[in-house]
């Protein structure tokens, strides 16, 4: 890798040289501050992708499964006409819930290790055989992470579920990949000799937006409208 031979042969340059110039020393420091900041983008860049394509076709059922639920919470929720406001109120609840479960699909952290929320095989073979809401199907229980599901919970409060799903908001990356920004911002003088670089995770790849489904409780639905798009990242 050109950038690891990079970064060895500065840290040699630096390590070996106690006599190199004051304005050497720190023009080389820069340069290898520079190179491992773009080393830790690489190996980012790296992580993302390998999990998108593991965890790509779980995060797709737990979607299709997440719609689904939403669409059947919705039509309830629109066919109840009693005027029993306790009954109103937890129809109300499981739209809302419903609405959690899709983001939770949709905007959990690329970077991040994935848990489903549907995880077992047979959800996954109802899902690819049907509706999943026939006579024989039954109502599935949700797992998924915990402490996930309140973020994404606050994140649809605050609007920042873009942000979460691209590692952008703090507790959304992988440890090991903060660890490394932290040690990289720790060092004095670093700035990199080359401006214009790749400074965070907002410009790591190009991710299709996805829309946050928040507040879609009295929008009119096609109940016949089925489809759930294709996979996703």
């Amino acid at each position: 890798n050109e950038l690891k031979s990079k970064i060895r042969s500065l840290k040699r340059l630096l390590d070996r040289n106690d006599d190199l110039p004051a304005d050497v020393r720190v023009e080389k420091e820069r340069a290898l501050q520079s190179a491992q900041h773009d080393l830790d983008i690489a190996n980012r860049v790296h992580q993302r992708s390998e999990m998108i394509g593991k965890y790509h076709k779980i995060r797709f059922f737990d979607r299709q499964k997440a719609t689904r639920r939403l669409k059947k919470a919705k039509k309830e929720l629109r066919a109840y006409e009693g005027g029993d406001a306790e009954e109103r109120a937890r129809l109300g609840r499981a739209v809302d819930e419903a609405e959690t479960e899709l983001n939770y699909a949709q905007f959990y952290p690329l970077e991040k290790a994935y848990v489903p929320l549907f995880p077992t095989k047979k959800n996954i073979k109802d899902d690819e055989d049907g509706d999943g809401e026939g006579s024989g199907a039954k109502e599935v229980e949700r797992v998924g992470d915990p402490e996930m599901w309140k973020r994404i919970q606050k994140c649809m409060k605050d609007g920042t579920l873009d942000a979460l799903r691209e590692g952008r908001l703090e507790g959304s990356r992988p440890i090991a990949a903060k660890r490394k920004d932290e040690n990289s911002s720790s060092n004095k003088g670093a700035k990199s000799s080359r401006p214009g670089k790749v400074k965070d995770a907002k410009t790591i790849g190009k991710v299709e937006k996805t829309t946050n489904v928040r507040n879609t409780r009295d929008e009119p639905q096609d109940e016949d409208d089925d489809s759930d798009g294709g996979f996703f990242e």
